[in-house]
């Protein structure tokens, strides 16, 4: 019963969080933490880097158009310091149309989580698609948004939290 009351819980933080746009949280709930306690997205081996989660289907139009903008981000941002965690959830969908963004849009070496039951979409109280999670190194939700984002928002979110760019090549 406990248990359920802390899910219920966490529930409501992050659905608040969500809705909140990209304001801090007061008391930022450890998403590392709570996603490794409920669910088997494994956020511990980005602990000290800043991760972006960003919830997706490919029926979604607006997650498709965000796709180009975090293929940017991966391509930008140091990997030492960003970690981008792409969650497709099975809303209606399977693994082949991960394998297909995944094509389309260039995204082979990056990270996709399946989230078949639809399990970590729950926990965060997901109201549509697509949604972002920004998190601190300490594993902190730091911002949150629950609409599509521009390159603009997300590289300012990702720079207002200090995370380095890439060297330029010479």
């Amino acid at each position: 019963m406990k248990k359920i009351l802390s899910i219920i819980a966490l529930m409501l933080v992050l659905a608040l969080a969500l809705s909140a746009c990209s304001a801090p949280a007061e008391e930022a709930p450890n998403v590392t933490q709570l996603m490794n306690s409920y669910t088997s997205l494994d956020l511990s081996p980005y602990l000290g880097k800043t991760v972006f989660i960003n919830f997706f289907t490919e029926w979604c139009y607006y997650c498709m158009q965000e796709m180009p903008d975090i293929k940017t981000l991966y391509d930008t941002y140091d990997e030492d310091e960003l970690a981008i965690v792409l969650v497709h959830v099975w809303d209606g969908e399977n693994a082949d149309n991960t394998a297909s963004v995944k094509e389309k849009y260039g995204m082979e070496d990056m990270t996709f989580f399946e989230d078949e039951d639809m399990l970590v979409a729950s926990l965060v109280g997901l109201q549509g698609y697509p949604a972002s999670l920004f998190l601190n190194p300490d594993g902190t939700l730091e911002a949150a948004a629950n609409y599509m984002l521009t390159l603009e928002q997300m590289t300012g979110q990702l720079d207002a939290m200090g995370v380095a760019r890439k060297a330029a090549e010479e």
